[in-house]
C-alpha cells in the first residue's frame, strides 16, 4: 500500500490553441494561421502524504492550476496516472468527488444571493451529504472558519477574505481526505491571509488531511509547507522537504555595511573567503562576502575581512548574515527571477 494519499505518476498535458482568419468571401472557408502549444505538465511525478502540506511553487503559467485540476478530475492528462487514496481519478471520478475538496483561485465558488449556511446546504446535497449530518457539519465548519456570525448574511455582502473562507468550507462540506488550494491567499489583506493560513495548518496538523497549496508567493510556501515542489514551464525541477531545500543552497554569505566601497579584489586572498562583491544599497555601501561552510575557516575569513577593512581605512557600520529564502532558491534552480519566469511563459492559454 502506498504511503501517499495523492500521487501523480508521469503526467503529461499539452494545451493547444488555434487562431483563424476571418471568413474568406470567395471560398467561404476559414484558414488556420497559427497553432500554439503550451506544455502545462511534462512528466510530473510527486506524492502527498496524509497530514502533510505540500506546496507547488512556481510563476504564473508554470502549470500549477493544471496539476490541481487533474487531481480533482476537471482536466484529463494526456499521459500518466493520477491516484487519490489508491483510486484512479480517470476511472473512479464519482468516488473521488467525496475524497477531494477544491478551492480554485479566481473563481466564484459560492452563490452570492444565498447565505453561507444556504451555500453549504446546497453543495452538501450535491455531494450526497444529507439531513442532520449536513446541518451539523455546516454549523461546525462556519464556526471553525470564523463565519458563525455571518452564516445568515448574503454572500454578496461579505468581504473577499470571508468569501475565501466560505470557499474553503464548501470544499470541506463532504469531509474530504484531500484539500486542494489554488493560490488561497491571493488578493487578501494581511489579517485575512493570516487567518486562512492558520486554518490550513489546523486542518492538516489536527485533522490529518492532505493539503496541496499552489502559490507563486515565496513567503506563503516557506511558512506553510512541509515539502515543496518547484514547477517551471511544466517541468517539476525539484521536490524536497522545505528545510532540506533551503539547506541545500544555504551558502554562508555575510554583508558588511561600510563607510565607503572598497575594491572587492582586495579580499580574494583571505583564507576562507570564496567570493567577494560590492553593492550600493539604499542604506549605503555594502561588501558582500561568501565564506567557506567549515566553522574554523569561516571564523578566519570573518576576522580577515574585518582586519582588511580596517587596513583599507573603511569604517565598518554593521555586519549581518544573509538568510536563505525560497526566492533565492528559485533563482538558483531555474536561473531566472520568479517574475521573469512567469513573463517568459505567458501565452494565450491558461496553463497556470
Amino acid at each position: 500500500m502506498s504511503e501517499y494519499m495523492v500521487e501523480m505518476q508521469h503526467i503529461d498535458k499539452v494545451f493547444r490553441t488555434r487562431h483563424v482568419l476571418q471568413l474568406d468571401e470567395e471560398t467561404r472557408r476559414r484558414r488556420w494561421y497559427k497553432v500554439n502549444e503550451v506544455h502545462a505538465a511534462a512528466d510530473i511525478c510527486f506524492g502527498i502524504k496524509s497530514g502533510e502540506i505540500f506546496g507547488l511553487l512556481g510563476p504564473n503559467g508554470a502549470g500549477k492550476t493544471t496539476a490541481v485540476k487533474m487531481i480533482s478530475g476537471l482536466v484529463r492528462p494526456d499521459r500518466g496516472m493520477v491516484l487519490v487514496d489508491g483510486l484512479d481519478v480517470e476511472r473512479k471520478r464519482r468516488q473521488i468527488l467525496r475524497k477531494v475538496g477544491v478551492v480554485l483561485e479566481g473563481t466564484r465558488t459560492s452563490m452570492w444571493p444565498l447565505t453561507p449556511y444556504e451555500n453549504l446546504m446546497y453543495y452538501g446535497n450535491l455531494k450526497n451529504v444529507r439531513g442532520s449530518v449536513l446541518k451539523g457539519r455546516a454549523h461546525d465548519l462556519l464556526d471553525f472558519i470564523g463565519l458563525k456570525e455571518k452564516k445568515n448574511t448574503e454572500v454578496r455582502k461579505l468581504s473577499r477574505g470571508q468569501k475565501q473562507k466560505l470557499a474553503i468550507c464548501i470544499a470541506l462540506i463532504a469531509d474530504p481526505n484531500v484539500l486542494l488550494l489554488d493560490e488561497p491567499t491571493t488578493g487578501l489583506d494581511v489579517q485575512s491571509s493570516r487567518a486562512i493560513k492558520d486554518k490550513i495548518i489546523e486542518l492538516t496538523r489536527q485533522h490529518g488531511r492532505s493539503v496541496l497549496v499552489t502559490t507563486h508567493d515565496m513567503h506563503v510556501a516557506q511558512e506553510l509547507c512541509d515539502r515543496i515542489g518547484i514547477i517551471n514551464k511544466g517541468h517539476l525541477v525539484t521536490c524536497q522537504p522545505t528545510s532540506d531545500l533551503l539547506d541545500l543552497f544555504s551558502d554562508q554569505v555575510f554583508s558588511f555595511k561600510v563607510s565607503s566601497l572598497p575594491d572587492s579584489a582586495e579580499f580574494s586572498d583571505i583564507p576562507g573567503v570564496l567570493a567577494a562583491t560590492t553593492e550600493q544599497s539604499a542604506d549605503g555601501p555594502v561588501l558582500v562576502v561568501k565564506v567557506a561552510p567549515d566553522e574554523a575557516l569561516r571564523s578566519e575569513a570573518l576576522y580577515g575581512v574585518t582586519e582588511r577593512l580596517r587596513g583599507l581605512g573603511c569604517r565598518m557600520v554593521s555586519v549581518n548574515q544573509r538568510q536563505q529564502n525560497l526566492e533565492s532558491v528559485f533563482l538558483q534552480i531555474t536561473g531566472e527571477p520568479l517574475q521573469d519566469a512567469g513573463e517568459k511563459d505567458s501565452s494565450g492559454t491558461d496553463a497556470a
